[in-house]
């Protein structure tokens, strides 16, 4: 029996992402090829109200190891009530989980 031991340098670890984390639902338009570009993002706020954020830019995506755990990471910007707000959201393509990272100033 024998193995092979290769390097892996995409699997190199991310340092984590500093901000509020928050688990979100968000609405995904997905192109011919594949590629999910992030529409929409649902989300209760601190007092228990229903939050939506829409018209989101994704500036950056990347695929990314946080932890050994593959994910994939959209760096995202939006404006409501004309104010900016900065973010990443994380997806977890095991789970199909999204999270949602509001940076820190």
């Amino acid at each position: 029996m024998g193995f092979v031991v290769t390097s892996e340098p995409e699997r190199l670890q991310e340092k984590e992402i500093k901000g509020r984390y928050q688990k979100v639902a968000v609405g995904c338009w997905y192109t011919s090829s594949g590629r999910s570009i992030p529409q929409m993002i649902k989300f209760e706020d601190h007092e228990g109200c229903l939050q939506e954020l829409r018209n989101i830019r994704v500036m950056k995506t990347e695929k990314k190891y946080y932890a050994g755990i593959l994910l994939q990471r959209y760096e995202c910007s939006s404006i409501s009530d004309n104010q900016e707000y900065r973010f990443n959201l994380l997806y977890h393509p095991d789970s199909g989980i999204w999270d949602l990272v509001f940076l820190s100033d």
